[in-house]
């Protein structure tokens, strides 16, 4: 990765990227959470395995970026880990304030970062991970032009938003849930972008 790119600003008509600094650890953790139902199960925690490993060259750094409002509030972070300086990829990680979702300001702030990733930075390859239940990011993704790959099921513990599964409701959301006789379960898509396909949608 391109070390001086990193640390540049990047401006948009309505957002603006800069390099994460330590005090916005602190004003992240002020944001009022989310009330969306099953939100503490977007982020478990991705297993990586022997086989992940197996061949690769990750950097253990992790990379943010501040995404700022025209007023200059702080309302998201994206972030790079897995870092692979031999295949030239890593993988994506993004989370907004909740006053500021659905209006857009995400998919702008990551039309920004995916050009300067593929860019600047010098990346071949852009990985993710999703929790399958949470659409509007799932959709956001595809528009973007990620691509599903395979999915994943990791354990939700015993997170409390796990009794609402059998509400009826929530019916809709169900299918991305299973329980085995220890444990819940949840599907996670595992996507990806590359370098040529998001200039041949840019072009």
């Amino acid at each position: 990765m391109n070390e001086d790119a990193s640390a540049r600003v990047i401006h948009g008509k309505r957002v603006t990227l800069r390099p994460w600094h330590r005090g916005d650890t602190l004003a992240q953790e002020l944001w009022p959470r989310y009330t969306e139902p099953f939100s503490s199960l977007w982020n478990i925690p991705r297993q990586i395995t022997y086989e992940d490993l197996a061949g690769r060259s990750w950097s253990g750094q992790r990379y943010a970026w501040a995404v700022e409002d025209s007023y200059r509030r702080l309302i998201g972070r994206i972030s790079l880990r897995e870092v692979d300086t031999v295949q030239a990829s890593a993988r994506l990680g993004i989370s907004l304030s909740q006053p500021y979702v659905s209006q857009g300001l995400g998919t702008e702030a990551l039309v920004l970062f995916l050009d300067h990733y593929f860019g600047p930075l010098g990346f071949e390859r852009m990985v993710l991970d999703v929790a399958a239940f949470n659409r509007r990011a799932v959709r956001c993704y595809e528009r973007l032009g990620f691509r599903y790959l395979e999915s994943e099921w990791r354990s939700a513990g015993s997170d409390p938003s796990l009794r609402l599964i059998d509400d009826p409701r929530y019916l809709d959301v169900a299918p991305f849930f299973k329980r085995n006789r220890h444990e819940a379960l949840v599907e996670f898509y595992e996507m990806d972008l590359t370098r040529s396909e998001w200039l041949a949608r840019a072009r």
